[in-house]
This record gives C-alpha cells, sequence and structure tokens, in this order.
C-alpha cells in the first residue's frame, strides 16, 4: 500500500495520488432511490483488502433516514477506497453495461479511464471499450498529463454518459487513455474528477463533472459531502446535493474556512494559519500569506496528510521520540513506528490545525492521536503503526494537503455554489463536538502566568520605591535615626555609656 502514489503537480487535470478514497461498488445495487428531492445519498458497505486491518474509530452505527444506494467499498490498507460506476450506453440490449472502478478525487477535475489498447496499463484492471456504447461522441483532442512521481498518461476525449447508482450525467467530457508509464503500481482504473479546472486550464479541456452534474440536477442544492468510515461495520457515504449532519457528524452546523484560494484557483482549497501539536508550543505558523492563511488543498486523492518538506521534518522530528523504533519507510518519508500502548497512546499530543474562517477569525480542528496514527499490515509477524503525516516534493502546489486521514475525522461539506469548505466533527472521531485543542488551554495558562507574573514584578517594584522614597520611610527608620545610649561593663566592672 505504500508504493502507491501520492503525486503532485503545478496543474492538476487529474490524478494519480494516494487514492484511500470512496468505493461505490456491487451491480446488483443499481437503481435505488435517493432519499429526497434535495439530496443523492450514497451508502457505501466496507470490503476490506485481504491483509488490511481497519483503523480503530467508534463502533457506533449510523441510523439515517430514507432508502440508500449500498455499494461495495474496497479498501488497501486503509489507503485506498474506490467507486465504481457505469459509462456509457450498450447498443445490444442484452449487454451489461460497463462499470468501472475509478477514484473520486477532490484534488482534480478530469474524469479519464483506460482504453482497450492501452499501454502499460495493469492487465488485471477494466477498461472502456468505446465502440461499445451508442452514446459515445468522440472528440479526438489528445490530452496529456505528468505527473510529479514520474506517472505520464495521454489520450483522446469524447463525449459520454456516467451513471452513480439512479445520478444519472449526459455527454460528460472525458478521456480514454491509451499511454500509462507509471513507477508504481495502480489499484483503479481511472479518475473521477471532483473539483473545477484551474483557471488556466478553462477552456483547454471540457467541462468538469460536478458542474455538470449540477446543471442537469438543478433540484440538488450545489454542494456535495463526504463522511469517510474506517470500520469495516459502519458504512462511508458520498452524498450530492444536501449534506446528512444528523446523521453524519457530531456537531448541529459545518464551520467554513476562507474561499480566498478557492475563488483564486478552482481547487477546492481552503485557509490554514498553523499547525501543530497540543501541549507543546510546537507549531509551524503560515505568517507570510497575512491574514488569508496557507492555502491547503483538500484532497480525498491522497491518504495522509502531505506537509512541506521543512513542516514534516519539524512536527515529526518533535513526535517521533515519544514512539519507539520509527523509521522512514520508502521514498516518500512514511514513517513507520512500534505501535503504541493504551497507556502511550494517551501521552500523545492531539494534532491541532488552526482555519482561519471567512471574517479571518481562527478556529481549531484537533485529531487525537487515535486519528493519526495508524494501524498497518504486520511486517515480519510485528504490528506497525504509520503516522499520518508524509513530506510532500518541491514542486507539491500547496504547503499543505489534507488527504483521507483527515476526512476520516471530519465530515466535509464541499460548497460549490458558495466556493467554501466546511468541516464537521465525524460521527465516528472518538472527540466529542465542539472539542478543543489541548494547546489552547495551555495557551491560556501560560499567558494567565505572564500576566500574574508581570503583575507581581510590576508590585514588587512599585513597593520597592515606596519603602525607599517614602517621606519620613526608610531614611529616618534605618539611617537617619539619633545615636542611641547604651550600657557596657568592662573587664573591670565598671560601667560606661557609650554612643552607637
Amino acid at each position: 500500500a505504500f508504493a502507491a502514489r501520492d503525486a503532485f503537480r503545478a496543474a492538476m487535470p487529474a490524478t494519480l495520488r494516494w487514492p484511500p478514497l470512496l468505493a461505490l461498488g456491487g451491480y446488483c445495487c443499481l437503481g435505488a432511490q435517493a432519499p429526497g428531492p434535495s439530496r443523492v445519498e450514497l451508502e457505501l458497505r466496507y470490503h476490506a483488502h485481504p491483509e488490511a486491518k481497519a483503523p480503530a474509530s467508534a463502533s457506533r452505527r449510523l441510523d439515517g433516514h430514507g432508502p440508500r444506494h449500498t455499494v461495495d467499498l474496497s479498501n488497501y490498507d486503509n489507503m485506498q477506497y474506490q467507486l465504481e460506476v457505469e459509462i456509457g450506453t450498450p447498443c445490444v440490449e442484452s449487454q451489461s453495461p460497463q462499470r468501472l472502478v475509478l477514484v473520486p478525487d477532490t484534488g482534480s477535475s478530469d474524469l479519464w479511464v483506460p482504453a482497450m489498447n492501452c499501454s502499460h496499463c495493469p492487465k488485471s484492471r477494466g477498461a472502456f471499450r468505446i465502440g461499445d456504447s451508442c452514446s459515445a461522441e468522440q472528440i479526438g483532442k489528445r490530452i496529456h498529463f505528468h505527473y510529479e512521481d514520474g506517472t505520464m498518461a495521454n489520450g483522446g476525449s469524447f463525449l459520454d454518459n456516467v451513471r452513480i447508482g439512479d445520478l444519472v450525467v449526459h455527454k460528460q467530457f472525458m478521456i480514454q487513455v491509451d499511454n500509462v508509464t507509471s513507477p508504481s503500481e495502480i489499484h483503479s482504473d481511472g479518475i473521477l474528477g471532483l473539483a473545477h479546472h484551474q483557471l488556466e486550464d478553462r477552456g483547454k479541456r471540457g467541462r468538469a463533472f460536478m458542474p455538470t452534474l449540477f446543471e442537469q440536477h438543478p433540484h440538488l442544492p450545489k454542494m456535495f459531502s463526504i463522511s469517510l468510515s474506517g470500520n469495516p461495520d459502519v458504512p462511508s457515504r458520498l452524498i450530492f446535493g444536501e449534506p446528512n449532519l444528523h446523521a453524519l457528524s457530531k456537531e448541529e452546523e459545518f464551520r467554513y474556512g476562507n474561499k480566498y484560494w478557492m475563488e483564486t484557483t478552482g481547487l477546492w482549497m481552503t485557509s490554514v494559519y498553523s499547525i501543530g501539536w497540543s501541549g507543546t508550543n510546537v507549531q509551524a505558523k503560515f505568517k507570510d500569506h497575512g491574514v488569508f492563511g496557507s492555502p491547503a488543498l483538500i484532497d480525498s486523492g491522497s491518504s495522509m496528510i502531505v506537509l512541506e518538506a521543512g513542516i514534516f521534518k519539524y512536527l515529526v522530528s518533535s513526535l517521533t521520540w515519544r514512539l519507539k523504533n520509527c523509521r522512514d519507510f520508502g521514498p516518500k518519508q512514511v514513517v513507520l513506528c512500534d505501535c503504541p500502548s493504551d497507556d502511550e497512546m494517551g501521552d500523545l499530543p492531539s494534532l491541532v490545525i488552526n482555519m482561519v474562517d471567512q471574517d479571518n477569525q481562527q478556529f481549531s480542528l484537533c485529531m487525537s492521536p487515535d486519528e493519526y496514527i495508524l494501524e498497518s499490515v504486520p511486517i515480519n509477524g510485528r504490528s506497525q503503526c504509520v503516522i499520518a503525516l508524509q513530506a510532500g516534493s518541491d514542486s507539491m502546489p500547496t504547503p499543505l494537503i489534507f488527504g483521507m486521514d483527515f476526512m476520516r475525522s471530519f465530515y466535509t461539506n464541499f460548497d460549490l455554489g458558495k466556493k467554501r469548505i466546511g468541516f464537521a466533527r465525524s460521527a465516528l472521531s472518538p472527540l466529542p463536538a465542539g472539542a478543543k485543542c489541548a494547546v489552547e488551554v495551555q495557551a491560556v495558562v501560560r499567558d494567565t502566568m505572564w500576566i500574574v507574573s508581570g503583575v507581581f514584578c510590576i508590585s514588587s517594584a512599585l513597593f520597592a520605591l515606596f519603602v525607599l522614597f517614602k517621606p519620613g520611610g526608610c531614611c529616618t527608620a534605618m539611617w537617619c535615626e539619633p545615636p542611641r545610649r547604651i550600657r557596657r561593663i568592662n573587664i573591670s566592672g565598671q560601667a560606661q555609656e557609650l554612643a552607637k
């Protein structure tokens, strides 16, 4: 699982990154009804990789309302979730629809699928037969992709229908990839981009999936939300339209980040002022970005929280001394350690992410050690744990990328209409609603101690001045006192009066 990609690029048309993504699958389940006119809710059934273990999470079952579309979830060591969709229209009634496994990716905007003649595509994966779809319209314009991990892909563009459950999008722009060169193993057939094109890419490519979906389904509010679970007994969900806070969150409303970076890039970005460990005074601040904070990509195409190399080293070095036998694993500097005991886990700090809201005020999102320490496939018979932080490349598009581990802690709403991203504590998170990071409490204590110390020092100085310069004060009492007469007996027994 650690060999999977988490590539970053300056312009993100589509991505082949570490994909811990939603998986819609299961042939029998297509055709379910939406829960209501303002929401299409997709429920995902857990289907784990044979060697994978689910991360620790709450065992609470979610009791939603209304019918749902149930599909299968594929999970590669908690690093991949995938989405199965139908593409095209069979030309013969007896033919089965073409179903492909895609990565639903909020970090990119293109929808691409492999061609039958794709060079270097995994032979065990599916492929799209464009000649078997009577609704396909070939455009012919070739699109090229290049990824920072060395992956390159290109193919021809076309229009066709896309079905997810009962939700159908007609004449969606797609790319049929016929050549892929990748140093990493690919576990999915293709990518379903859920973002916009970057501003400089608009006009060069066809329309992205999300704007097309909401244009053809105007009854849906222009937003979608993702609730991720690592618990095999609790499904993950992808919802188009009105979010379901009541069932999927411990909180009653989303807290939205500043939309400045969304408006300037067209990607799903929010604003972060700082990131650090609670109670340690260790945090990386982004003061150079001003009141808007640093841009941070919310990316369902990445597994972990990806940090600029310098920030990664700073934060990880402040944590690994608390763990045992930590070492780098793989070229992406993923850190493996012996799994901590329950007592050791309780001594670890929380991860504190200070967001910037639309009023340029800060609010904190906290992740407990249970949420950022992931148990992996055993190595040499021993369970290993992964710190859910990863070092990014020098050319990564933003200093911060929050992947699926972050999104398991927070039910995330992507508001296309208002160009903003909202966060609410997941119903599966071990932390309570409105959880405050310990670093905030420590900051209050520290500030209070500084204030008390300052008042004490000032009071002491004033008292000293008062004692020194008070009229008739210290001078009269000590140095200016008149001589006193004392009586002393000399060795001959004669009393003498001496001046002191």
